[in-house]
């Protein structure tokens, strides 16, 4: 089988574990963005 085929990589993510984990990685990380951008933007909006 040939490695570069792209075929390949899903046999190793069955039921798109992978994805589900990235997805809620990103999540986590686009909320705690979001909780700095507030921490941040706070003094500038209140002076």
């Amino acid at each position: 089988m040939n490695d570069t085929d792209p075929k390949t990589v899903y046999r190793y993510d069955t039921g798109g574990s992978g994805f589900k984990k990235a997805a809620l990685f990103l999540l986590i990380l686009a909320g705690l963005m979001a909780v700095f951008a507030i921490y941040w933007l706070t003094p500038f909006l209140g002076a």
